[in-house]
């Protein structure tokens, strides 16, 4: 998904970064959300070259669906709304709004695959007026109270022509028609009724939050504001909102409703989410650098604050600013501490994964192995916290071939093949499954799905020219690693023989990226003997091996890359067995980019205004430039730009230094390079 002003991506020291604001200010001069606006007047293009108008036919609601034919999550909405009971019957209009500059040919490509003739499917090529139109919704967004920035953005319009909701990421049809009809579906509120419990295990960062804290009063004290208190209650709030983002990442809570129903303290809330980033300045120089985080944080009427620092099961850091203007009070924790939260989740979030199938050989029988249940995050794709096993119930198709006990943990019996099965306490209808196979059984020939039956189908990934690899392919037989790239060793495994012996795949790969290198990281795998490097080759549509490490090494550095440049790896775990390589069935891969290089700027200043000119970077997508007005005073943004100059009224005689900054934005996600300072007198 492309992300829009206040969803900023990033993507520094160690994982994909994003982050997100969000208010609701009661008794204050701004917009609730539940207002309403009326709805402008806009004209759309058809594929079959008609002119389509936002405006409403009296009684008859509209939903415009604005986003892009090549996004998954637009893909699923738009799957789901086209196969509803309603959208036939003619009481609501739907419109979809292609803003990826598609041609005629592909958007009326993309309305066939649905086989739906009551949608009407606009396009335009240019790119320009579509996308105008949806910046016109996302400013209604903003009115109302929310924060829109990414695709596919969904804007509810009642039969009076006014716009009830702007909704962000993916939606239902059930959720669209109640909101529609008056009740509280969507991204914005939300019927608990079919939410389900889950536990999850995570470390709480107390230390984190207090750096926080002091971090947000440093800059709020140099805009001459108050400092807040860290509250005992708000820091509760802000560490449940912590482990709640792990599992879904969004401003509605997992179970549909507000943020804000966290939290019964105060009249003016807002809060500011983050996930992905190192520390406590990473992540707040993040937020002072979006503008409605920043508007968050230097807010004049908010009295306190709660800070949740949650750092999941792979090692991801979930970040939660709460903010409320209701009086301090309590003592705070200040040691971090290993916590297990409650979360209600809907069933249509809850995306449970596991290995799917594991094999051994008949040495292994006695053996004991775990049964590890994950959840995919489905805002937030590198988010696979493992969900506790006192979650679940469990049965063995075979004990005489695995036994199971109540915690998960699974016995090797006999040879054979068995399929262990979890059940949600809480729903025993959603469950899970892992196939076990042992040598010397006459096993089942169709391998079983990676992801486990679900309450719901996980969302389609954003499409891609290029297949993902399939991590349910056969494992690698492959040859020892060496200094030389094999260059058509895929990290699927494809045409390769099928030994015995199985290894669990890599998770949690990272990279950190700076101008010519990039070093990736990852999870260790136990029993593993060495990992695999693999570079994706986007022209020759191929994974090509680029290295090996031996088992006690977690990180490689690729180097000699080219500057503002996307690039794809995967990283693949490995062991001998019986004098045969066995390589993971599944494996981890990683998008990620090279940072620009640094711009050569010059300034100048004249009759109270500076001026900036640089010449191009090459692959970089546009600049950043910054200010600030002493060597030790903190940078501030002000401006992001396409284009290679930038000027500003300042205030005469007063010392300014400045920098400008390339970026290269990959996939939604931004990788800025350094900057050189330079200063001068306003005269």
């Amino acid at each position: 998904m492309e992300r829009r002003f206040y969803r900023l991506l990033l993507f520094p020291v160690l994982f994909f970064l994003v982050l997100f604001s969000f208010s609701d200010n009661m008794g204050t001069s701004r917009v609730l959300a539940q207002d309403q606006v009326s709805n402008p007047d806009c004209h759309l293009t058809a594929i079959d070259d008609t002119d389509v108008s936002t405006k409403v036919k009296p009684g008859q609601p509209t939903v415009l669906i604005f986003g892009k034919t090549n996004c998954g999550i637009t893909q699923g909405t738009v799957k789901d709304i086209a196969g509803s009971k309603w959208i036939g019957s003619g009481e609501i209009r739907v419109i979809f709004v292609e803003c990826n500059k598609a041609s005629l040919e592909s958007t009326k490509a993309f309305g066939q695959t649905y086989g739906c003739q009551d949608m009407i499917f606009c396009y335009d090529d240019s790119g320009y007026t579509n996308n105008r139109i949806w910046n016109e919704y996302c400013d209604i967004g903003l009115e109302l109270g929310v924060n829109i920035g990414s695709f596919p953005t969904t804007v509810l319009i009642d039969g009076n022509n006014c716009v009830q909701k702007v909704l962000s990421g993916r939606q239902s049809a059930d959720s669209i028609y109640s909101a529609l009809q008056g009740s509280s579906g969507g991204d914005n509120g939300g019927n608990v009724s079919d939410a389900v419990t889950v536990e999850i295990q995570g470390t709480e960062g107390y230390a984190y939050a207090s750096q926080i804290a002091a971090l947000v009063n440093q800059a709020r004290a140099e805009e001459g504001l108050a400092p807040l208190k860290l509250d005992e209650t708000l820091l509760d709030v802000a560490m449940q909102r912590a482990a709640e983002i792990s599992l879904y990442y969004s401003h509605t809570r997992p179970d549909g409703s507000k943020c804000f129903t966290a939290s019964s303290r105060g009249t003016r809330k807002s809060e500011n989410i983050a996930v992905g980033y190192p520390s406590p300045k990473a992540v707040m120089d993040a937020w002072m650098g979006s503008p409605g985080h920043h508007a968050n944080i230097m807010d004049q009427e908010v009295t306190s604050i709660g800070v949740g620092c949650f750092r999941d099961s792979e090692g991801i850091w979930n970040w939660v600013q709460f903010f409320d203007n209701a009086a301090p009070s309590g003592t705070v924790k200040v040691e971090d501490s290993l916590a297990v939260r409650k979360v209600s989740i809907k069933k249509s979030f809850l995306h449970l994964q596991t290995e799917g199938e594991k094999q051994f050989a008949e040495s292994d029988i006695n053996q004991q192995i775990s049964m590890d249940i994950y959840h995919s995050n489905e805002e937030f794709e590198n988010s696979k916290p493992m969900l506790l096993n006192t979650n679940f119930t469990y049965q063995s198709s075979m004990p005489s071939v695995a036994q199971v006990d109540d915690q998960g943990k699974i016995t090797l019996k006999g040879s054979g093949d068995a399929v262990i099965t979890a059940s949600l306490k809480s729903d025993s209808a959603i469950t899970a499954e892992l196939s076990i196979k042992v040598a010397g059984s006459s096993s089942v020939q169709t391998p079983l799905p990676t992801v486990a039956a679900s309450a719901t189908p996980l969302p389609t990934a954003a499409a891609s020219a290029t297949p993902l690899p399939s991590p349910t392919a056969s494992a690698s037989a492959v040859p020892k690693p060496s200094a030389s790239p094999s260059p058509t060793l895929n990290p699927d495994g494809t045409g390769t023989s099928n030994p015995v012996g199985v290894i669990s795949g890599v998770s949690g790969v990272r990279a950190a990226s700076e101008k010519n290198r990039i070093k990736l990281s990852w999870g260790r795998v136990p029993q593993a003997q060495g990992y695999l490097l693999y570079q994706y080759n986007s022209k020759g549509k191929q994974w090509n091996q680029i290295g090996a490490v031996a088992a006690g090494n977690s990180s490689y550095t690729v180097k000699k890359l080219k500057p503002a440049t996307g690039y794809r790896f995967a990283v693949k775990a490995y062991r001998t067995e019986n004098g045969k390589r066995i390589v993971s069935k599944a494996f981890a891969s990683v998008y990620t980019a090279t940072k620009p290089e640094t711009v050569k700027f010059r300034i100048s200043a004249k009759k109270g205004k500076v001026g900036l000119k640089w010449s191009k970077v090459k692959g970089a997508t546009g600049y950043e430039v910054y200010y600030k007005k002493g060597k030790k005073a903190v940078w501030k943004k002000l401006k992001r730009t396409k284009k290679t100059s930038f000027s500003k009224k300042l205030k005469p005689g007063t010392r300014y230094f400045f920098t400008v900054k390339a970026y290269k934005k990959e996939r939604g996600k931004f990788y800025i390079g350094s900057g050189k300072t330079k200063k001068i007198l306003i005269r």
